[in-house]
């Protein structure tokens, strides 16, 4: 890990705070040249160009300090060790929902962190045969339900295990072909 992936938040940080003084200095320092403008009988034209220059100036600052402050806390979410949420179905599914909306909030996964276990959920049907609401029948039926959900998340993660190891060889490739802009396949053909 690089010098700079470790210090970002803090890089970012810095950004804001000086971004946020320019932005305000620059306001005070336009609406003094502004006053000292109108003071100095200059005209009207002067004055109203000297405004769009300062306004534009400030509006442009504020934008850098809007994205350097998203670009922190986001950094910030990323770094946030959260190992005692709360699992809840309903916070998950809104996360999910507006990870698909939003893209970039998918690379925080917040959907994975609030999902329920499956450890979790087994306990509640096994709450939920014991009061009495399930069958012995229907406890069954929806415990091999639940398993073979569990199996088929473990098999597709095998799955993308394997992929992604049997990719392993091909990854320099590809690499070098999203680097130049060409396939892979056109790589290794210019390779033979």
């Amino acid at each position: 890990m690089s010098w700079f992936s470790r210090n970002r938040h803090w890089l970012l940080l810095a950004l804001v705070a000086v971004t946020t003084v320019l932005a305000v200095g620059t306001v005070g320092v336009g609406l003094v040249a502004v006053l000292a403008g109108l003071a100095g009988g200059a005209g009207l034209g002067a004055v109203l160009g000297d405004v769009a220059l300062v306004l534009s100036i400030a509006a442009l600052l504020v934008a850098a300090d809007v994205a350097f402050v998203l670009a922190f806390l986001v950094t910030l979410a990323r770094r946030a060790s959260l190992p005692s949420l709360p699992e809840n179905d309903r916070v998950a599914d809104g996360f999910e929902r507006a990870e698909r909306l939003v893209p970039p909030l998918s690379r925080l996964a917040l959907a994975d962190r609030f999902a329920v276990s499956t450890e979790t959920r087994r306990e509640r049907l096994k709450e939920r045969y014991v009061d009495g609401e399930l069958t012995e029948v229907e406890y069954e039926r929806q415990l091999q339900a639940l398993l073979a959900e569990a199996d088929d998340a473990a098999a597709s993660a095998g799955d993308q295990i394997e992929a992604d190891l049997a990719a392993g060889g091909d990854q320099a490739t590809a690499r070098r072909a999203a680097d130049s802009g060409t396939t892979s396949t056109e790589l290794e053909s210019d390779a033979e």
